[in-house]
């Protein structure tokens, strides 16, 4: 049977005016001092079971050096790293990631990513275009990796296979997956192991393009979520109850008219999803759907000045208490990359102002550049900064600073005009964290 739950403009307004969830402009973002410390145009967002908070862009913002086949380090590759902060704000150990050693095959993270997730066991699943990767929460590492959704006629290429949506996590294990294009691939359901359990709902019946899905804590139903319908959430209910049922025969309509890229579950069970121009809700609003009453029943915006903006909701997940929401929005530059929002006794929803990640190496401008150009480095603490550059062969070439720097934010300017064209690396390093940029010289 088909159930259809339709959610009326004057819900939306209830669930602001109710709440009293409704903010202006707040600039800070966790990890930064301004907007531009952590590449926005975010694309990923995980709590661990750690408490640690863990983001991806969707555009490139590290740089490593790869060996192209000569046996040493001899190329700059750009990659899309994924950063990871304490509770507190400051990076963790292992942050950032750029790349990923699974079974002995390192792969540098250069595919666009597609979202983060946490499992069961607090570990991390990050999409990379076709693959998933299980990251361990407590070192960095890679545990596990799988392409879903393989090409027909695949060549020797890793990266061989259909665009993901970020996956999902029920309580037993179990990982659900969709693609990108949902009429290339069925929602697919595979055990803790990543052994495929069965194609849950065909690929024919899916339509549009989807950037998540979600699942219910026991496996009762899957989520899918066609963003470029404005389908809201369609819902799959398992004929028995867990993943090993039918899921093609009962299926819900709930809330059309949500356009959904980001969703996640908080602590009480409640499905949160983002709202990206859907016409009849709020745009960038999040809202919480109560899958035993059917209703919404929660919401937070960031502010006027963002649904201005158009900007997309691209990831949320919550601290352990339920009462701290972690927030990542994609489509502009001018957005913090994660907004931390906390939730007061009374009810009340609220940004708590900016946190600050410690040391960051952002991007030089202009760039490309000629014949010099600027770096930003950014210190949480007064200590001995490193920042120096070097060719593509990987020789050093300038040293821009190697003193003592105090706490904040310091600009220094790499003059390139005894300099032949190419690509340049900066590389800075502050008490143990160290970060890298790369730099184009044209002529």
């Amino acid at each position: 049977m088909k159930r259809t739950v339709t959610m009326m403009l004057i819900l939306c307004l209830f669930a602001f005016t109710a709440y009293g969830q409704y903010w202006g402009g707040w600039t800070g973002g966790l990890g930064t001092a301004d907007a531009d410390t952590l590449p926005a145009y975010g694309q990923g967002m995980a709590v661990d079971g750690a408490g640690k908070i863990w983001y991806t862009s969707y555009y490139s913002s590290e740089t490593v050096m790869v060996d192209t086949g000569s046996g040493t380090a001899d190329d700059a590759q750009n990659v899309r790293a994924i950063y990871v902060f304490n509770p507190d704000g400051t990076p963790a150990s292992f942050s950032p990631i750029t790349e990923l050693s699974v079974d002995g095959v390192n792969d540098t993270l250069w595919n666009s990513n597609r979202g983060l997730r946490t499992d069961h066991n607090g570990d991390i699943i990050a999409g990379s275009w076709c693959m998933y990767y299980r990251i361990n929460h407590l070192t960095g590492e890679g545990m596990d990796k799988l392409t879903p959704f393989p090409t027909a006629d695949p060549d020797d290429s890793p990266w061989d296979g259909e665009s993901i949506t970020a996956a999902a996590v029920d309580a037993d294990g179990n990982m659900y997956c969709n693609a990108v294009v949902a009429s290339v691939g069925a929602i697919k359901a595979f055990d803790p192991d990543w052994e495929l359990i069965d194609d849950l709902v065909p690929a024919d019946v899916l339509g549009g393009y989807s950037r998540t899905i979600e699942v219910a804590s026991d496996g009762s139903a899957v989520y899918h979520c066609n963003f470029t319908g404005a389908f809201g959430l369609v819902r799959f209910n398992s004929s028995s109850g867990d993943v090993y049922g039918d899921f093609t025969a009962d299926v819900d309509s709930l809330f059309p008219g949500l356009s959904v890229e980001a969703t996640g579950w908080d602590p009480a069970g409640r499905l949160w999803v983002g709202n990206t121009a859907g016409a009849a809700f709020t745009n960038c609003a999040f809202y919480a759907f109560d899958p035993t009453t059917e209703t919404m029943v929660d919401s937070f915006i960031i502010g006027a000045s963002h649904v201005a903006m158009g900007i997309k909701p691209r990831g949320i997940d919550f601290a352990a208490d339920g009462n701290t929401a972690y927030v990542t929005y994609y489509n502009s530059w001018d957005n913090d990359a994660i907004y931390k929002i906390e939730k007061d006794v009374a009810g009340v929803w609220s940004h708590t102002g900016t946190m600050i990640s410690g040391y960051a190496l952002k991007a030089n401008y202009p760039n490309p550049f000629n014949p010099s150009t600027k770096l930003d480095v950014v210190m949480k603490d007064g200590g001995v900064a490193d920042l120096r550059i070097y060719d593509m062969r990987g020789a050093e070439v300038a040293v821009l600073n190697n003193n003592y720097l105090s706490a904040g934010e310091h600009t220094f300017t790499f003059n390139a005009a005894d300099f032949a064209a190419g690509v340049y690396i900066a590389k800075f390093t502050a008490n143990g964290a160290m970060y890298t940029q790369s730099m184009t010289l044209v002529k």
